[in-house]
Formats: C-alpha cells, sequence, structure tokens
C-alpha cells in the first residue's frame, strides 16, 4: 500500500499542484513536498495561491483525507528568506523571485524558516538537492542538501543508506528519472514540464 506522496518542485503552477494531488487527496498518504514551492509562476498569484493552499494542507491534513503533510526547504524558499532578511533581492528575484509576492512571504517568514532541510521515511530520505557523497547525514552541509549537482547526480552511489528523494534539478524529458541510489522528481513544471507526486511505500 502506498502510504507516502512524494511532490516535486512547484514553482508557483497552483493549477498544475491542485491535478498533481487530486488522486491522492482522501487516501490517508503523508504528502512530501521536497521543496520550490515558489518563483516563476506562469500565473497571477501563483506563488499566493501555492502557499496558500501548502499551508491549508498542513495545517489541516486530516480536512484533504491525508495522515499528514511534510514540507521541506529548497533552495528557492532559502533565497525567499535571505530576500526577507536582509532585503538584497538580486539574487531571489534573478532567480525568478515575484517582488509583488515579497510583502506576502513576510508575513510567513516564521513558517519558511521552520522548514526541515530533510526528512527521513523507512529507506528513503527525501531532501531537496541531494547529498554530497561519503558524507554522513548529520554532516550534511546545509547548502549541498538545497544546491548540490555534482557530484551527487553522476556517482554511482553517495553510500548512505537511503533512496535519495530529490528535486533541484529538471529531469531528463520530464519524467521521473529511477536510479537504485536516488529518484529525481522535479519534472520541469517551470520549463513546460509537470508537477510530479510520486507514490511510494515505506
Amino acid at each position: 500500500m502506498n502510504n507516502i506522496v512524494a511532490i516535486g518542485d512547484v514553482h508557483g503552477h497552483y493549477r498544475e499542484l491542485k491535478e498533481a494531488l487530486k488522486p491522492h487527496l482522501n487516501t490517508n498518504v503523508e504528502l512530501i513536498f521536497v521543496g520550490d514551492l515558489f518563483d516563476r509562476a506562469e500565473e497571477p498569484d501563483g506563488d499566493l495561491k501555492v502557499l496558500t493552499y501548502v499551508m491549508a494542507l498542513q495545517e489541516c491534513p486530516e480536512e484533504f483525507g491525508l495522515s499528514g503533510v511534510t514540507v521541506l526547504r529548497g533552495n528557492h524558499e532559502d533565497m525567499l528568506i535571505k530576500a526577507i532578511k536582509t532585503d538584497d533581492i538580486d539574487l531571489w528575484e534573478y532567480n525568478g523571485g515575484d517582488i509583488n509576492f515579497l510583502d506576502i512571504a513576510r508575513e510567513h517568514l516564521d513558517w519558511l524558516e521552520s522548514l526541515p532541510l530533510y526528512t527521513v521515511r523507512d529507506k528513503y530520505l527525501f531532501v531537496h538537492a541531494g547529498v554530497r557523497p561519503n558524507v554522513p547525514l548529520e554532516k550534511q552541509a546545509p547548502k549541498d542538501l538545497m544546491w548540490i549537482r555534482e557530484p551527487f547526480l553522476t556517482g554511482n552511489d553517495h553510500h548512505l543508506p537511503y533512496i535519495v528523494v530529490h528535486g533541484h534539478t529538471p529531469t531528463p524529458n520530464f519524467k521521473v528519472d529511477v536510479h537504485p541510489h536516488r529518484i529525481g522528481i522535479d519534472t520541469g513544471a517551470c520549463f513546460g514540464g509537470t508537477v510530479t507526486a510520486l507514490p511510494l511505500e515505506c
């Protein structure tokens, strides 16, 4: 029985998110978002709609027929936090941040800062970008967990006792990218792909 559904990078694509989640509502699964909820939205107020929806899911999962909702911090959440706290918005805006969303996000800074960098369920490690190979989980650098690509993506193994479920790097052909030691679920919502909701058994 599938009891976890991992959600890839959303990037403000509210309609695609709603469509991806539709089959999983009222099934008593736990949703795990791997980060990058915001930035590069195509529809007006996409970031706000995603924020409002995801926070509602997390605050009252039982109203949606879910057992729980976990939201991880991605590099776009991290850039947003730094933009709010320093008023230096250049990097965040360059990476697709919507200046009209900044004041709204500022009201939810505590929530943004509370988002964990990873979570473990049975044999799966959920994280935004990946892990640095040959480094124990407790010694992984936050920057790597949110930003890493190489050598994680092309390495044969990361030598952690988990299958790493991650986003951050759009997958080839915008399909879920499955390897023995990792599963990539950023299926390119902001590049013409879609939002992935991947059922997993734990």
